[in-house]
């Protein structure tokens, strides 16, 4: 059995891993369904595809699947670390729920799992195919905003 020190789960990481894999699956989703981005409602592509942790990092201090969606590049340096606007929590679940069905559908019931995996640990799933109802996803943004991390982040356009 392995051990995580203490001190490991008190301190955030000081270098991001690679998104790699992350990446690779909301790649999977846009072949499969349209998918838009949350905060502009542009549809994505593969040329155009950045991933925004939906909570900050520097508040969660990981790249799991649950709290990373699909973006416009340009989108998250634009963020921040700030929360985004309640508004954007409705979006947020049903693009989750998109991506979780699609990729049920087309990736593998082996791959699933291993997508899935952080769902069912990091928030507490019992049943796998509650992933797939899209009421039973509540990720974490009440609890980061009550840490201080500002809310109502909204995304507007830049005029020259």
């Amino acid at each position: 059995m392995g051990y995580t020190l203490v001190s490991a789960k008190l301190f955030p990481p000081q270098e991001r891993d690679s998104l790699t894999k992350q990446t690779v699956y909301w790649r999977l989703v846009i072949r499969h369904s349209e998918v838009r981005c949350i905060y502009t409602g542009e549809r994505l592509s593969d040329a155009r595809l950045s991933l925004d942790h939906f909570l900050p990092w520097s508040f969660v201090a990981h790249d799991q699947l649950w709290n990373l969606i699909p973006t416009l590049p340009g989108i998250n340096s634009s963020k921040s670390d700030h929360l985004p606007a309640g508004y954007y929590f409705d979006q947020f679940v049903r693009l989750q729920h998109q991506g979780l069905v699609t990729s049920h559908r087309h990736a593998g019931e082996r791959k699933w799992e291993d997508y899935v995996e952080p769902f069912i640990t990091d928030l507490r799933f019992s049943d796998r195919n509650d992933l797939l109802d899209a009421d039973k996803l509540k990720p974490l943004p009440e609890l980061a905003k009550t840490l201080g991390f500002a809310a109502g982040w909204r995304y507007r356009l830049k005029t020259p």
